[in-house]
């Protein structure tokens, strides 16, 4: 009985195996040519999901720089190689219309249809020139050539790169209509398609451009110094890290956007997300999608919150007109920069067509003369020579020195603002009229080194590291004759200070002599809202200086306001106190204008320092207008 169920179900068995068989033999033997067709014509091809970079707002919610989507025709990189070919090799297709007529013509058949007929298809439909995709088509490829053969030599053996095998887009800024009727109408162009990628905005044009800055992609010097991985990481929690180092290398592909300069640059790794990525079949002889199989989305960028004011920038830009200069308006008792306005400017939007034009440009657009014009601070300086003199106990507010218009000093005669002299003057009344031969006299015995050091407490000639790429250090030098201290004392000669300098100087005067840090970042957020850093600067120490001290500064100041050098630019009722000054350049009548204060007199709540480089006027007289234009806008 048992030897029979055996029997029966060891023929169950060979009966299964022999069905299996047969099936395996109909599908691969009998259907093979079928089934291999399928599979060949079918694929499945990874696509990366570009990330939307963060946004930066000003102080008050409005948008300085935002990712908006933009239309990109995209092209497969086997079309654009192929094409490729036939441009190196003059095998181009007759242009019809009479468009291009000195294009090389003589094309054989097959690559016409194939390789480059698409050319001028996409050129007749989107009313684009045949040599625009021409050149377009020979950069792409000549750069992913580049890259593989940098990454062959590094590996030592032939590698498929991923630009070989990702689409590349070939025209950007793609208008909706011509977008949406080019995708219902060109079905019959394999390996390209519209598609939509994100593309940095700035609402706000050229305003605050060298603030905010601009992205690009990074050149092949960028490529080398760039950390990347370092870069990635900082803006990362600490579970992100592990599970993100994958996708690194498809941020710093080749389309993507790196910040260049200002707020852009500087928190680079925080405003650029995480990309995404999703497994597509397709059908290769369309290329096209017919099934998603999984999509991991993208993470977006950090937002930047930034300390300034879009309405007080608008009100200093416009203050400051098309003058050649700057106006930093900054909060003295924590550093926040409020506005920080620069001319000539440039527009971000219109950097790729604007840029030649831009760089011949020899009042230099590009420069964010805030932080990297480096001048000589003229009489504004005199404000550290009274207090380095008043501080070492070699004058006091009852010192008397008298101007008889020049003094000689090592055989060098220096002289004073006023072709007579001012006379018999204390501390308060030289910083009132702006008298030369005083601070001459005071830095005589004063010293050039106790001079630099009183400078260097109050920064001048060093970085204030403002969170800004590219800030100009500037030079304090050493004292080697009595004559050239005497220069220095008047702020002339080999100093040269940055506006954001000075105006961390009168800061620190407004403020009681406490050190701040003068920033832009006020807070940064997560694409949900949830603040991530809340960048508060709270001032910790103090530079030692007396009250007393303080006070004379404090009145000689309100003096230069109210009948002093200033008293005819109608500052007095706007309870200002403030500082002029003038330096020389190489060319006769042709100076650099200062003038920098704080507002309310009696209780500071902004401190501002506006320069005009290269006019024929004086501080007064030039930059002392766009001062009261600014403050009365403010409403003081």
């Amino acid at each position: 009985m048992y030897k029979s169920r055996f029997k029966i179900f060891f023929g169950i068995i060979l009966v299964l195996f022999f069905v299996i068989f047969c099936k395996l033999f109909y599908i691969q033997i009998i259907e093979g040519g079928k089934f291999s067709g399928m599979s060949e014509g079918r694929r499945i091809r990874t696509v990366d999901i570009d990330t939307l970079r963060g946004t930066i707002y000003d102080r008050n919610g409005s948008v300085l720089a935002i990712d908006k989507h933009a239309f990109e025709l995209m092209v497969s990189y086997a079309r654009l190689f192929d094409a490729y070919l036939c441009i190196k090799q003059n095998i181009l297709p007759e242009v019809s219309g009479g468009k291009d007529q000195k294009t090389i013509r003589n094309l054989c058949g097959k690559c016409h249809s194939d390789n480059v007929s698409w050319i001028e298809k996409v050129a007749e439909f989107l009313e684009i020139p045949y040599a625009d995709i021409l050149e377009k088509t020979t950069e792409i490829v000549e750069r992913v050539e580049k890259i593989k053969h940098f990454v062959e030599m590094k590996n030592g053996r032939k590698i498929r790169i991923k630009e070989e095998t990702v689409p590349h887009s070939l025209l950007s800024n793609l208008p909706w209509e011509k977008a949406a009727k080019f995708q219902v109408e060109m079905l019959n162009l394999p390996g390209i398609q519209i598609d939509t990628n994100p593309v940095r905005w700035y609402p706000n044009g050229d305003s605050s451009s060298h603030l905010v800055g601009y992205v690009g992609k990074l050149d092949e010097k960028e490529i080398q110094g760039y950390n990347f991985k370092e870069r990635w990481f900082e803006s990362l929690k600490e579970s992100e890290k592990p599970e993100s180092e994958y996708f690194i290398q498809k941020a710093i592909s080749m389309n993507s956007l790196f910040g260049k300069n200002g707020i852009e640059k500087t928190y680079n790794s925080r405003l650029m997300g995480v990309p995404g990525e999703k497994f597509e079949e397709i059908t290769l002889d369309t290329m096209r999608a017919d099934r998603l199989i999984l999509e991991r989305p993208a993470i977006p960028g950090n937002n930047i919150i930034l300390t300034i004011d879009g309405r007080i920038q608008g009100i200093a830009e416009k203050a400051l007109g098309e003058r050649m200069g700057s106006v930093v308006v900054m909060d003295p008792w924590n550093g926040e920069v409020i506005a920080m306005a620069s001319f000539p400017r440039y527009n971000p939007n219109t950097m790729n067509k604007d840029y030649s034009t831009l760089s011949r440009n020899p009042q230099k657009p590009f420069l964010n003369r805030p932080i990297q014009s480096v001048l000589p601070p003229g009489s504004v300086f005199k404000i550290v020579t009274a207090i380095a003199a008043l501080e070492e106990n070699k004058i006091d507010e009852n010192t008397q020195f008298a101007c008889y218009g020049s003094l000689k000093v090592g055989g060098i005669r220096f002289r004073c603002l006023s072709k007579y002299g001012h006379g018999l003057l204390n501390v308060e009344e030289a910083i009132q009229y702006s008298c030369n031969v005083f601070f001459f006299e005071a830095v005589k015995v004063l010293g050039g080194s106790l001079l630099k050091e009183w400078a260097d407490k109050f920064g001048l000639g060093n970085t204030t590291d403002i969170d800004l790429a590219y800030e100009k250090k500037g030079n304090m030098p050493e004292s080697k004759s009595m004559s050239q201290t005497v220069n220095l004392s008047i702020g002339q000669g080999a100093m040269l200070v940055t506006p954001i300098q000075i105006t961390k100087m009168i800061a620190m005067i407004a403020n009681g002599g406490w050190y701040i840090s003068p920033h832009v970042l006020q807070k940064i957020t997560d694409h949900s809202g949830n603040i991530l850093l809340d960048n508060k600067h709270k001032p910790a120490e103090r530079v030692d200086i007396s009250e007393k001290n303080l006070d004379i500064i404090k009145r000689s100041l309100r003096r230069v306001v109210t009948g002093g050098t200033a008293k005819r630019v109608g500052l007095s009722e706007l309870h200002v106190a403030g500082k002029t000054g003038t330096t020389q350049t190489s060319h006769d009548n042709i100076n650099h204008a200062w003038f920098v204060g704080y507002a309310p007199f009696e209780t500071p709540k902004y401190c501002f320092t506006v320069v005009i480089e290269h006019t024929e006027g004086h501080g007064a007289e030039v930059a002392g207008p766009v001062v009261k234009n600014l403050l009365t806008q403010l409403g003081f």
